[in-house]
């Protein structure tokens, strides 16, 4: 059993970057170098310890994110490697979330690409600090003073390199420490050996420190001083001001290294024991009653508070079950403890604690405020849900992750599926948030979504090998709307004589258009009791179900404002169900008189490209229909050589975008797109709409 650690003594780090920069592969080598393995795993065989998925070791490559800690001299470092996939963003996010800091892998040559600049603002607008780990040094043409002028020209932002590499490219075989001032080279059994810098790195070494203690300085008023008056710094001054600076998130360490090699790895697990902060106690973290939610809960970080956690991870294997993975954020998890899961109402019991070495359980006796864990075996946990003591209810809505941007809709090939399917996509969707199964009644259609084509493949093909489903996918049908341009007025008698009472109710009313996203609005005229009061509900509500299909194409109908202004009843055969009928036909006749259109969705969306592509971009999104809103460097002082091209574009003409995108720009463009609002369409595009929704319901007709 792992030993117990305090906060003060636990980091939590998140290995992010572009794909293909060796993340996995320095998790490995960071496990090395800690003694948890004996050797670092390979892409090619299979044996990286974070890529453990079958699906990850075929396509030798990272689709989930990974766990595990190295333990360095009474500091516990918890170390999670995630996916570099823009289909994979959602892993990446909530591990991000739970760290304290992040190390950003760079390659030694192809320096920041479009996926290092994505989480690069990520970071920056969580002010979250940074370490960035220029990897694969030992690789032909790699340039440790070339990547640091690239990571300068495209982030506004202050970079201390804290070693520097002793020799490049296959000349490549150690470090050189700027604060210790001592070579570092790794030896066969994971050791390492400390030695005197060489001759001709010296003069370099000693520049560089002078540039380090510069920097290092402006953490702390006291050390400004004394630099400012000629007096050197001590190593741990120096210590203390990088420490202050990089909690801060204003400067930003940079070590190199060849993570194949376990070069600068020591030095690596080092920087994050010296400077990366340990959670914060007594942190005052806001959720709210998970029973009223206007009703703002606070939480306090300490050991002896009531115990909160969330859950950034849930892994489901197919033989061992459930793994949630926990960060604590306040109190102290014990085994064998009754929790509240607030998310869901329900009560779960734990039985043992754990972290892990990739997919290896290693028992812990107890989890502190800060530190990160993993339970088994809970019924109904999954993703984003808060676990909290059972006398203090509380939700922490701490982890965020970003919308789907591309859909699929699904059915199974074979009748008799549904059901399986549906339970099946529960499991996917407790494990990925950024996954959603929903069915949309306005379409008829079951739409699955996710954040990329790659993404939602992979989940498919899984079903059709571990499930023996299949699932027939089809591009999904657009959610479109209804609503009116000018006024009208329109009357209707609904009279049916039948044996014994009859049917009777006679409504007027006025429609109107309202301005976009304003919905339906009711106003009731009625004076001299022309129609009963006890009746005007019911004419209320004939008119809303009046508006779940309009008048061109059957879609819902909004923005419309309806004025009932007069009407008549009869004394024995008036009902409700009278007025509703004649008030749903009343508004069917009042649409048709005033102007209807068709409404569809625009998504506001954000590109991130390249400047030489920027061009590119935009003429495709005119091919789009789409309004290009502004464009400009995505950081604020221009220097960035990544343009967001910011764009009002038609759903129908986004579905494919994902796709379309990355054959554009040879995957280097990203985007994120969210629903903004409704707008109206015509012409031939809405003929074509009107047509295809034609072709649907007769397709159901011949069906039923």
């Amino acid at each position: 059993m792992l030993k117990e650690y305090s906060t003060e003594n636990v980091r939590t780090v998140a290995i992010v970057g572009h794909g293909s920069t060796g993340k996995s592969t320095l998790f490995d080598a960071m496990l090395f170098i800690g003694g948890q393995i004996d050797k670092i795993g390979k892409p090619d065989d299979g044996s990286l310890t974070s890529d453990y998925d079958e699906e990850e070791k075929s396509r030798k490559m990272s689709i989930r994110s990974a766990l595990s800690y190295v333990e360095i001299d009474d500091v516990k470092i918890n170390i999670i490697d995630t996916p570099g996939m823009s289909d994979f963003v959602g892993e990446a996010r909530a591990a991000i979330q739970v760290a304290e800091a992040a190390i950003v892998v760079v390659d030694a040559v192809d320096g920041v690409q479009i996926e290092t600049e994505k989480v690069w603002r990520y970071l920056e607008s969580k002010k979250i600090p940074r370490i960035i780990f220029i990897n694969k040094m030992d690789k032909e043409r790699a340039n440790f003073t070339a990547i640091i002028d690239n990571l300068k020209s495209h982030f506004n932002a202050k970079f201390a390199a804290v070693c520097i590499p002793v020799g490049e490219a296959d000349k490549h075989s150690g470090i050189v420490d700027l604060i210790e001032m001592k070579a570092m080279m790794p030896k066969p059994d994971g050791k390492i050996q400390l030695s005197d810098i060489p001759t001709d790195l010296k003069k370099a070494a000693e520049d560089a420190r002078n540039s380090l203690m510069e920097l290092s300085a402006e953490g702390d008023d006291a050390l400004i001083e004394k630099y400012l008056e000629g007096e050197p710094l001590t190593e741990d001054e120096m210590k203390k001001g990088l420490r202050a600076l990089v909690a801060r998130a204003e400067v930003f360490p940079v070590i190199c290294g060849s993570s194949l090699k376990a070069i600068g790895i020591k030095n690596l697990l080092n920087v994050i024991k010296n400077y990366v902060p340990a959670w914060e106690l007594n942190k005052q973290v806001e959720g709210f009653n998970p029973n009223n939610k206007e009703e703002k809960v606070v939480v306090t970080s300490k050991p002896d508070s009531p115990f909160a956690a969330v859950v950034w991870k849930t892994y489901i294997d197919q033989y061992a079950g459930r793994f949630n993975y926990l960060k604590i954020i306040s109190g102290t998890l014990l085994p064998e403890t009754e929790v509240l899961n607030s998310t869901r109402n329900y009560k779960e019991r734990v039985t043992k604690l754990y972290t892990m070495i990739g997919n290896k359980p290693v028992e812990v006796p107890k989890l502190l405020p800060g530190d990160i864990g993993v339970v088994v075996k809970l019924d109904r946990t999954a993703t984003l849900d808060t676990l909290c003591d059972t006398k203090h209810s509380v939700l922490l809505p701490v982890i965020q992750l970003p919308n789907p941007v591309f859909s699929y809709a699904v059915q199974a090939s074979k009748k008799g599926d549904e059901d399986k399917i549906g339970q099946i996509f529960s499991r996917i969707t407790d494990e990925n948030p950024t996954i959603t199964y929903i069915f949309n009644p306005e379409t008829k259609q079951t739409v699955l979504s996710g954040m990329g084509e790659m993404q939602l493949d992979i989940i498919l093909k899984s079903i059709k090998e571990k499930n023996k489903i299949e699932l027939v996918t089809s591009e999904p049908r657009i959610a479109y709307r209804e609503t009116i341009t000018k006024k009208a007025e329109a009357q209707y008698k609904h009279k049916k004589q039948t044996g014994g009472h009859g049917q009777y109710g006679e409504v007027f009313i006025r429609v109107a258009p309202l301005e976009r996203g304003k919905g339906f609005e009711f106003i009731d005229s009625i004076v001299g009791g022309v129609i009963p009061r006890n009746f005007i509900p019911a004419v209320e509500k004939g008119l809303r179900e009046g508006t779940d299909e309009g008048v061109l194409a059957r879609f819902p109908v909004v923005d419309v404002s309806v004025e009932l202004y007069y009407g008549s009843y009869h004394p024995v055969d008036s009902s409700e169900m009278s007025f509703k009928i004649a008030a749903r036909q009343a508004l069917k006749k009042g649409l048709e008189s005033a102007g209807p259109i068709l409404l569809e969705p625009i998504m506001e969306v954000d590109v991130y490209v390249e400047k030489d592509s920027m061009g590119d971009i935009l003429n495709d999104i005119t091919s789009r229909r789409g309004k290009v809103l502004g464009m400009g460097s995505s950081d604020e002082d221009g220097k960035s050589p990544i343009s967001v091209v910011k764009a009002l574009v038609p759903l129908a003409e986004m579905l494919r975008y994902s796709i379309d995108l990355r054959a554009m720009t040879s995957g280097k463009a990203t985007f994120e797109m969210r629903f903004s609002h409704y707008e109206p369409i015509s012409g031939r595009i809405a003929e074509k709409v009107i047509e295809e929704r034609k072709k649907e319901f007769a397709e159901e007709d011949a069906n039923k």
